[in-house]
């Protein structure tokens, strides 16, 4: 059994870290994960640690997939035959095999996830920091240090932030629920095999599906699909993105995917919603500046600006959601979230599994 050592102590926060220890840092947005995840780093030996970062983008260089999982390889200077072996093995591990040759631009976030994670294991150091990652790594023996939603019982220490949501918050949330169960404002067949549901006016509706599939994508017109998707009476399917995007608004899982100008003030969002994504003390902030949840947020309130009668958020958070549920139940709007989150389920009208 190896000797553990101490690695860092936080006297402020009361953490002191060995060797080998598995931290999870928990908690709602603005809770303070990130900060204390920053403060860790800022002790921790120069050179001898990873970082996944929670801002996808921020985890990759320009280029394909191989590249991106060759980086760390050709950093240590790995042998050449060795490297590919590797990086064949890696893609096989994480399904991304088909991919190799694909621009990282071009990855559904859940691909960028995978692949975020892959490269820092296809040749791990001894000090692992990963914010809000997709999985735990599995057989690492090093020190590891998590923030997100994981398991307690799988860690020597946790650090909750967490602000605890009561039923009674819930209950208090009152919600209109005016549902047409007689129009049906999106019909959805056969979007990959066996998928097919149906959306009615002002629903709240909850879709479960594998990771792998890129619901919302492909609602949204990202993605293609050899099924069919009706808005009303209307064919959508092959519609572009411009029209389509006109009936149907899209919070996507990775606001960089989003995000197209300089400062929150850029995107001339009303002082209502600056209110409601809280995003008001930051109006004047550049958006490289904002950290990821507030990126989700500014994107969030860029979206309910256009004002569609569907709005679809692809994989939700639960802080600050029951006031944008509300804010959208009245304005009427028809809302489909793409998650596997049982916290939410309460919200909606019905949750369709697949």
């Amino acid at each position: 059994m190896n000797k553990k050592n101490t690695l860092l102590a936080l006297e402020d926060d009361q953490l002191v870290i060995q060797t080998g220890d598995k931290i999870l840092i928990k908690g709602p947005m603005a809770s303070g994960k990130t900060t204390l995840l920053k403060k860790i780093i800022a002790k921790l030996p120069k050179h001898q640690f990873d970082i996944l970062f929670q801002t996808l983008d921020d985890n990759f260089v320009p280029g394909t997939v191989a590249e991106n999982l060759a980086f760390n390889l050709e950093n240590n200077a790995v042998p050449f035959r060795e490297m590919q072996t590797s990086i064949l093995a890696s893609a096989e591990a994480y399904h991304l095999t088909d991919d190799l040759n694909t621009d990282i631009s071009e990855l559904t976030t859940y691909q960028k996830k995978l692949l975020a994670l892959a490269q820092l294991l296809i040749l791990p150091t001894d000090i692992l920091v990963l914010d809000e990652p997709l999985f735990l790594p599995e057989a690492f023996d090093g020190t590891l240090i998590v923030s997100g939603d994981f398991d307690p019982n799988l860690f020597d220490q946790v650090i909750d932030l967490s602000e605890e949501i009561t039923t009674r918050q819930i209950a208090e949330l009152d919600l209109t629920r005016q549902i047409n169960p007689d129009k049906a404002i999106l019909s959805v067949t056969e979007l990959v095999d066996q998928m097919s549901f149906t959306i009615y006016e002002g629903e709240k509706v909850a879709i479960t599906a594998p990771d792998e599939i890129p619901v919302a994508d492909m609602l949204a017109g990202f993605r293609p699909t050899s099924g069919e998707i009706d808005f009303y009476y209307e064919d959508v399917t092959h519609q572009s993105l411009d029209k389509r995007g006109r009936k149907i608004g899209y919070i996507m899982a990775n606001p960089d995917d989003m995000i197209f100008v300089e400062r929150v003030r850029d995107a001339d969002i009303s002082n209502e919603l600056l209110t409601l994504c809280q995003l008001t003390a930051v109006k004047d902030t550049r958006l490289s500046q904002l950290s990821y949840r507030q990126k989700r947020l500014f994107t969030t309130a860029c979206i309910l600006m256009q004002a569609t009668p569907i709005v679809i958020i692809d994989q939700p958070e639960f802080e600050g959601f029951p006031e944008i549920l509300a804010y959208l139940d009245r304005q009427g709007v028809t809302l489909i979230l793409v998650t596997d989150e049982d916290k939410l389920l309460p919200f909606m009208d019905r949750q369709e599994v697949f």
